[in-house]
């Protein structure tokens, strides 16, 4: 096996390498809590969990075509975990806004105690937690790119 190097580039194909391995966990998890809502529906909820937006936004963010947003949008709707509002700022618009039952999905996800996936296990609570700062950090500058 290769050393990780620290380039950037390095950093963050381990990271993918990482999760894209494991993604399994992740399935499994939704698969098991959400009654079968897709991965792209859990990035759909953190996406408009910080703030509403409309279909075309979220597309564009999530690297999807707009029909692909227009199916994981309708089937949230149709489960409760968001809603199709006006946009107060122009009434022609819609957005996409995160309800109280996809916010408690979301902390329901988070919060799983009984989930551990292995290579979380082998990180102590204090590493746990600065590994959340940092990935906080990157989400955030990836957002605002």
């Amino acid at each position: 096996m290769q050393p990780t190097k620290t380039t950037p580039v390095g950093v963050w194909l381990n990271l993918a390498a990482l999760v894209m391995d494991n993604k399994w966990l992740v399935r499994d998890l939704l698969q098991d809590r959400t009654g079968g809502m897709p991965w792209n529906g859990y990035r759909v909820l953190r996406r408009v969990e910080r703030e509403p937006m409309s279909q075309g936004e979220l597309a564009e963010r999530m690297d999807i075509d707009a029909p692909a947003a227009s199916v994981l949008v309708t089937d949230l709707v149709g489960r409760g975990y968001v809603e199709r509002v006006t946009d107060p700022g122009d009434g022609r618009r819609k957005l996409v806004r995160i309800t109280g039952a996809g916010r408690g999905l979301l902390e329901g996800l988070r919060s799983a105690a009984d989930v551990i996936p292995p290579p979380v296990s082998t990180l102590t609570l204090s590493e746990r937690r600065e590994l959340t700062r940092l990935i906080e950090k990157m989400r955030e500058a990836s957002e605002h790119a």
